[in-house]
């Protein structure tokens, strides 16, 4: 009788053992292998690269050991991702929020993305589209310029998504106006929107006039007066 119930609690205890067994490697699954909740804003393609990674030993080990802020800065060495969330859901599964950044403009020389918070991003592919384009090479100081006319320009109703190109020329920030040919002088960041109220009216003026001038610049960098400069 003693060995039978010996032998009846090694069968439970074996059970229960493999059970257990069962269930964490299920959960070590679920968790290693996750949902990826991914807002794509169309310029990137991040869902494929972080479900690699998540799958590769050295973010499955954390993962595993949940130790989740350090998956999260890991994947945030992926510079196209502008916010990334690991966290375990009400179901211990784990869950990955990923947020891309959004492109504001295209580097034509160095074939790459800025975003509103002045990241810069190579662009993986020769797709066309139809960001502002941002001529030659930025230097230290000018990245802050070029975002301060970008969200003035798009915040502007008249002059929204009319924006075609920006560079700098001996210190001076010019730009380009859609259906507009002819280059503007901006001259510096400062009194932005007095400036594009000039330069609406001058606009608006050249699209009315039946008897059109032709002008190969307009220059605002002058307080309060707008000197357009005749081909």
């Amino acid at each position: 009788m003693s060995s039978l119930i010996k032998m009846l609690v090694l069968v439970i205890l074996f059970i229960s053992s493999t059970l257990f067994s069962s269930f964490i490697d299920n959960n070590n699954g679920l968790e290693k292998y996750g949902n990826i909740n991914y807002t794509n804003t169309g310029y990137f393609n991040n869902k494929k690269v972080v479900d690699s990674l998540i799958r590769g030993k050295d973010l499955s080990d954390l993962i595993n050991t949940n130790e989740f802020q350090k998956v999260e800065n890991e994947l945030e060495k992926i510079k196209s991702i502008k916010n990334v969330d690991v966290y375990l859901n009400s179901y211990l599964e784990l869950e990955i929020d990923i947020i891309d950044r959004l492109p504001i403009a295209f580097l034509r020389k160095s074939n790459s993305y800025l975003d509103s918070s002045g990241v810069i991003i190579e662009k993986n592919d020769s797709v066309y589209d139809s960001l502002p384009q941002i001529k030659g090479v930025l230097r230290e100081g000018e990245v802050y310029k070029i975002l301060k006319v970008i969200s003035v320009l798009d915040k502007d109703k008249f002059f929204q998504n009319k924006l075609e190109s920006l560079y700098f020329e001996e210190g001076d920030i010019y730009l380009n106006i859609k259906k507009f040919d002819l280059d503007i002088r901006l001259g510096n960041e400062f009194q932005l929107k007095n400036k594009l109220k000039m330069l609406k009216g001058f606009y608006m003026y050249q699209f009315n006039n039946s008897i059109n001038k032709k002008y190969k610049q307009i220059d605002l960098v002058y307080n309060n007066r707008l000197i357009a400069i005749k081909k």
